[in-house]
């Protein structure tokens, strides 16, 4: 199905819920390489080499995560009428509509990846999550982002979102 159609048909599902899953084959590749990248380094480490220690534990620790993204359920998107929940291995994490804005796309090296603005991100105290934060508007211009495209283009996941929000801000009561 052309993009434009696959755009459209997620954006009559309004009021929702629809649920958006990643690509299996583009998780498959990611689990491939970082096992072959796992492989080489539990070579070096077998001839002796300690350089080898920190890409076996870094490919390691990727290759686990990418096989536990393939599990059914660990990793979605479902957008309804009030918000968005992404699921990143089996951990929800939801904002409401009025609570972001500036949906748009971004890219570091070949990985493009939709960016927004998230309020709450703004004002919490200095965590591990503001420090995210802070990064994320030095390399896109926005505080937050969604960690897959959900078998879309990062710029038709975009217009999804932008599209979705202001209809499903439309839909709400005026106070």
């Amino acid at each position: 199905m052309p993009a434009t159609e696959t755009v459209d048909a997620i954006l009559r599902g309004l009021p929702g819920p629809v649920t958006l899953y990643p690509s299996r084959r583009r998780l498959i590749l990611i689990l491939f390489g970082c096992a072959v990248f796992d492989a080489i380094g539990i070579k070096m480490v077998a001839d002796g080499a300690p350089s080898g220690w920190p890409g076996l534990i870094f490919f390691g620790l990727c290759t686990i995560s990418a096989a536990g993204a393939l599990l059914p359920g660990a990793v979605s998107l479902k957008v309804d009428q009030d918000g968005f929940q992404e699921t990143r291995l089996f951990r929800p994490r939801g904002s409401r509509w009025q609570d972001v804005s500036g949906f748009g796309w971004g890219a570091i090296g070949a990985s493009k990846f939709v960016v927004y603005d998230d309020v709450n991100l703004a004002g919490r105290a200095f965590t591990m999550i503001k420090l995210i934060a802070m990064l994320n508007i030095v390399t896109t211009g926005k505080n937050a982002g969604l960690a897959n495209t959900y078998g879309l283009s990062a710029a038709d996941l975009a217009r999804v979102m932008t599209q979705w929000r202001e209809r499903a801000l439309a839909l709400l009561p005026r106070a």
